[in-house]
């Protein structure tokens, strides 16, 4: 339940001060443990490990702060919007759980590139920030640092790259703002493929997606035709399976739109109308036979 105060959304979370949340205490790292504990994965005394295998970082190259000051921080404009149910999910796990504090990354302008959501929670709780200053990041590294992460939605990475001016993905989500289609039905329509492939990268989440005028162009045609099944097929006119079977259409030689569309008023199928969605063999099927139906020109559909 919210509530207005001041001026302020509060929730059930705000009514838990932060002396009421248990700080997890920070160890310092003992000569003991350095020399009496024995990594897994090689068998080595830690001491050994690190001596050997790793580099202290100095002070001048990396230094970590803290701070209850929250002044100074501020977000990306271009990254996501802040997620309240997340801020509060989060609320909540400091009060269960106690705060186990986690780093932030800021530019030198103070702007948080990673955990703009743990920052948020940590201020409204009135509690320690941890962060590290890195000179010259700024929304790409937002965007690689979240590359593989759960959190990040398709259309978080798509408006990301929008507002940091990408002109291809501001061309991408005009399209998709003014169609019904989910992101990847959008990629197959203007892109001709899914950007993710098994095993490789996600070139559409890492910003390197390129649509020039004459495909997003084409792209506004496709979608046009593809409403164009809306009545005939309510419930599975914008599904996959059925965008990628129509595509394959429009490029089939001697295809004609109109005597579809025509077949289709004069000749409704009871399937398409009922069914959500169907498989793409089912889908050739039905078109193929549909458009051939008493027609002198007629279209195959490998």
């Amino acid at each position: 339940m919210t509530t207005e105060k001041n001026g302020r959304i509060t929730t059930p979370f705000d009514s838990v001060v932060s002396d009421t949340i248990v700080q997890h205490p920070v160890s310092i790292l003992s000569d003991d443990m350095l020399e009496k504990t024995v990594i897994r994965g090689n068998g080595q005394y830690l001491t050994t490990f690190l001596c050997n295998s790793c580099s202290v970082l100095p002070f001048n190259d990396f230094k970590m702060y803290k701070t209850t000051d929250y002044s100074g921080f501020s977000h990306l404009t271009e990254n996501r919007d802040l997620n309240e149910m997340h801020v509060h999910t989060l609320m909540e796990s400091f009060v269960k759980d106690g705060y186990l504090f986690t780093i932030l990354y800021v530019n030198e302008k103070m702007q948080i590139i990673d955990g703009q959501h743990r920052f948020e929670a940590a201020k409204r709780k009135h509690l320690l920030v941890y962060f590290i200053i890195m000179p010259g990041w700024g929304i790409k590294e937002v965007a690689i640092l979240n590359v593989n992460s759960r959190n990040w939605t398709m259309e978080d990475f798509m408006n990301t790259h929008a507002k940091a001016g990408n002109e291809n993905y501001q061309r991408f989500k005009e399209f998709y703002d003014k169609h019904d289609f989910d992101i990847t039905t959008a990629q197959l329509i203007i892109l001709g493929r899914r950007t993710k492939q098994a095993g490789g990268n996600d070139d559409f989440r890492a910003g390197k997606i390129k649509i020039n005028e004459g495909q997003i162009t084409k792209a506004y045609v496709k979608g046009n035709k593809l409403q164009a099944f809306k009545d005939f097929h309510p419930h599975g006119w914008k599904s996959r399976n059925f965008v990628e079977v129509m595509l394959q259409l429009f490029n089939t030689k001697g295809y004609d739109h109109g005597h579809m569309i025509e077949q289709l008023k004069k000749y409704p199928e009871m399937v398409l109308i009922e069914a959500r969605t169907l498989r793409q063999e089912e889908y050739k099927k039905i078109f193929v036979e549909k458009y051939n139906y008493r027609k002198k020109d007629k279209i195959e559909l490998v």
